[in-house]
């Protein structure tokens, strides 16, 4: 039987473990927050993880711990967090920027939870001259976290300071208005502190420092060459300061090469993550409106000679390029521009598809087609409702390529629309272009609607070249459903239109060998011996079939 001593030290050890994975997660998230741009989904998903994580470990009561250089325990020490790498460099990243102890709150928020690892992420050496965590905490209106402070009456009193505060100033605590300013402040500090870690080599003679006078291009040539994660953070910091004055300056053309070298760099695979992650985070700070604006002109007057250079940027930036490139292409002129720039939204991707959508419905029949064809090449299955509509649109060029699309992406319900294109008597060039593409889909629900265009009564012989192209899509799918019309269609006599007739039996022959069934063998070879064009295509036929016996046999 359990003791009472024994079930405490059980409780105290399950604690342990839930305080320790808490801290575990809140580093992870702090490592999130430097590493993904803000509005990634992992960051927000990271957060969220600490976030739970440290509200199952904190309970009904307050968490208080002491920090220290090797981990976390409480003000009596006596040890409070199961030991683990993760929670021990969150100890170090707080014992670094001088917070000695801290507190979570039983209310903690998740807005609060963000706006203090966001106030981790700044550089550790730029917090003591902002008056340190504590100042830093109280001016973002931070009231469930606390640092340097666990005396809860002290905590009560300074927590009803802060509210004061913040209502007098006419909004919550949550609300940090002032504290924007600060941390401008606080980046163009780390800007400077950037210069602290160039090498020698960099200063002037005289020692006065380079960086003052640095350009984004000097800038980038040392975070190419520099190996040392956290020194690459500050000089990206310094790169995005002095690339938004060439912004502000409209100098669009000095700054593409430059962020097309950063942007190498954020994909360079050998340069390592973190590195990597302030490269991306340092373009999606650097490319404003602005810099979107020319990436797009470009793209519309020189995407044939530019593409390789530019359709990475539009890559990157998602739905940011997105809307842009769709208004543009919605007033272009001329087939080249078109083009172009929806050459630029198909490398956008799954993210442009709402502003293509939109084209779909414009008025000008380039556009529209334009629009049909980048959703194909997309490939997502979520317009395919607006797709179908557009079979129904006015010109030919845009029926066409919506079908193209439509076969692009695939997927059942595309596989329906292109079908009831069969039915189609208004537009026989579309029919027949359906018909091939179910072929090339390979779609086994177009096997009974393929045999009834077969088997259509045609006096005049005049869907003839679709009853064709019908026989080889069925050849092509290769269901067994169709043996039995097709071997029937083969037994046939035409005594109209004989030449016609004897060639639809060949391609019934024909598509007999691809499907391959061996029960069809005998009458195959009894025709084959025949001789005559028909004999020479059921001859085929068997060919084809032992053929494929063989190799079942040697599979």
């Amino acid at each position: 039987m359990v003791n009472r001593e024994e079930q405490h030290n059980r409780r105290d050890n399950a604690a342990s473990r839930r305080r320790g994975a808490a801290l575990a997660e809140l580093h992870k998230a702090l490592k999130a927050m430097g590493f993904y741009p803000e509005g990634h989904p992992l960051r927000a998903e990271s957060l969220r993880l600490a976030f739970g994580a440290l509200r199952e470990a904190v309970g009904e009561e307050h968490l208080l711990l002491a920090v220290g250089k090797g981990g976390f325990a409480v003000p009596d020490g006596e040890a409070a967090v199961e030991d683990n790498p993760m929670a021990q460099a969150l100890a170090r990243e707080l014992f670094i920027r001088r917070v000695r102890r801290i507190a979570f709150l039983a209310d903690l928020t998740l807005t609060d939870l963000e706006s203090f690892l966001s106030l981790l992420s700044l550089d550790y050496r730029s917090i003591p001259s902002a008056g340190g965590m504590e100042a830093l905490m109280a001016q973002r209106g931070i009231t469930t976290i606390w640092a340097n402070e666990i005396d809860l009456d002290a905590i009560g009193r300074k927590r009803q300071e802060i509210q004061d505060s913040f209502a007098a100033a006419g909004h919550g605590p949550g609300e940090w208005q002032a504290g924007e300013a600060f941390l401008k402040e606080v980046e163009e500090a780390e800007i400077d502190t950037a210069l602290s870690v160039i090498p020698a080599a960099e200063f002037h003679a005289d020692g006065a420092r380079e960086q003052q006078t640095m350009t984004p291009e000097e800038l980038i040539d040392l975070m190419a060459r520099e190996p040392d994660d956290e020194r690459y953070r500050e000089l990206s910091r310094a790169f995005v300061k002095e690339c938004l004055r060439l912004q502000d300056d409209s100098e669009f053309e000095r700054l593409f090469p430059i962020l097309e070298r950063l942007l190498q760099q954020a994909n360079d695979g050998e340069m390592g993550l973190a590195r990597r992650g302030s490269a991306l985070l340092a373009f999606d700070q650097t490319v404003g409106e602005g810099m979107v604006g020319f990436l797009v002109r470009q793209m519309e007057e020189h995407g044939a000679t530019e593409g390789d250079r530019l359709l990475p940027f539009f890559a990157e930036l998602g739905s940011r390029a997105a809307a842009p490139l769709a208004a543009r292409l919605r007033c272009a002129e001329g087939v080249r521009p078109l083009k172009n720039l929806a050459s630029g939204l198909m490398a956008v991707g799954d993210e442009a598809v709402e502003p293509v959508l939109e084209l779909l419905a414009d008025g000008s029949d380039p556009v529209v087609q334009a629009a049909a064809e980048i959703l194909g090449e997309i490939g997502t299955g979520g317009c395919l409702a607006e797709l179908r509509q557009c079979l129904g649109h006015r010109d030919e060029g845009v029926r066409r390529e919506v079908l193209r699309s439509l076969v692009r992406i695939g997927g059942p319900e595309a596989e329906e629309a292109i079908i009831a294109c069969l039915d189609s008597s208004r537009d026989p060039a579309l029919r027949h272009l359906a018909v091939v593409s179910l072929g090339v889909l390979r779609s086994g629900r177009a096997v009974e609607p393929l045999l009834a265009v077969v088997a259509r009564r045609d006096l005049f012989a005049s869907i003839f070249s679709l009853k064709k192209v019908a026989l080889a899509a069925l050849g092509r799918i290769g269901d067994r459903r169709a043996v039995p019309a097709l071997v029937a269609l083969l037994r046939s006599r035409h005594w109209f239109f004989r030449r016609q007739g004897e060639e639809l039996r060949c391609l019934a022959a024909a598509a007999l060998g691809q499907i391959g069934d061996s029960a069809t063998l005998p009458l195959l070879s009894e025709l084959a011996a025949k001789g005559g064009r028909l004999g020479a295509a059921c001859g085929g036929a068997v060919g084809a079939i032992e053929q494929r016996q063989q190799e079942g046999a040697h599979d």
